[in-house]
């Protein structure tokens, strides 16, 4: 990539770059952030972008956000679900044994089986919400929910 380079006009403090156009920085950042830019990216990888060495310094040092973090997120979130299910479930058993109240096979087999309807709902549904970019939403979702566990 080469240099750009420019000649400023002395006495004026102020440069116009041919084709370019000055956004404050969370601008920028809330565009790329809110679009789908897989496309601009490959198309546009090679653009210059000019910032001020001490933003690009701060960009640099920011921790990174890694695809593989966001999974290691998902799989948490799935497994204190489950576990919480898990608890909620011995507990409300628990209780019902605490009031005498006495549960069949038959209820456990219906309980089950819907559950198993929900599910199999739920898979029709990520099917075909997965074209529309649901795995993001889902992740976005799951970071919201860790956030607020951890306060």
């Amino acid at each position: 990539m080469d240099d750009i380079e420019l000649d400023i006009p002395s006495g004026t403090g102020k440069a116009v770059i041919e084709g370019k156009t000055a956004v404050p920085f969370r601008t920028f950042v809330t565009l790329i952030l809110q679009r789908k830019v897989q496309h601009i990216f490959k198309t546009s990888q090679d653009e210059p972008v000019i910032v001020s060495s001490d933003l690009l310094t701060k960009l640099a040092s920011a921790p990174g956000d890694k695809q593989e973090d966001r999974s290691k997120l998902t799989l948490v979130t799935f497994g204190v679900g489950i576990i919480a299910g898990i608890f909620l479930s011995a507990a409300s058993l628990l209780g019902l044994l605490l009031f005498r109240i006495q549960i069949s096979v038959n209820d456990l087999s219906l309980l089950l089986g819907g559950i198993g309807i929900v599910v199999v709902v739920a898979v029709i549904i990520l099917k075909t919400q997965r074209r529309a970019g649901f795995k993001e939403k889902l992740q976005e979702s799951m970071e919201k929910v860790t956030e607020l566990v951890s306060r």
